[in-house]
């Protein structure tokens, strides 16, 4: 077995209990979303899970592939009903949610939970 580290980023999914920590770090790109995304979708619903937590302070490169992976992530959490937030998010990241509009719209999803419940 290779015991070296996967190179580039990653994408880690942490079971606590009623919160689904996701934690993202590195480069998060298509490697990222077609390896460690899978993983996310199915955690996504099991029966425990009441809410989302993110971790993306260690993300040091987002394109178009890997803010898919947070914009499906945000739009999924909101079918099940479950609230998602940003518990913390790299400069890199904060500035891209910034400048495509997708930060608004994932406060905006979270509040309708909010408002609904």
């Amino acid at each position: 077995m290779d015991a070296r580290p996967v190179l580039g980023g990653h994408l880690e999914v942490r079971d606590e209990g009623a919160t689904l920590r996701v934690v993202l770090g590195g480069a998060i790109d298509l490697a990222v979303r077609e390896r460690d995304a899978p993983a996310l979708w199915d955690a996504l619903d099991a029966p425990a899970v009441r809410g989302v937590d993110v971790d993306a302070s260690d993300v040091t490169f987002l394109d178009s592939t890997g803010l898919s992976v947070l914009v499906r992530l945000a739009r999924d959490a909101a079918e099940r009903g479950l609230p998602l937030r940003l518990a913390a998010v790299s400069p890199r990241v904060a500035d891209l949610l910034e400048q495509t509009g997708v930060g608004d719209w994932m406060a905006a999803l979270t509040d309708s939970l909010t408002d609904a419940r």
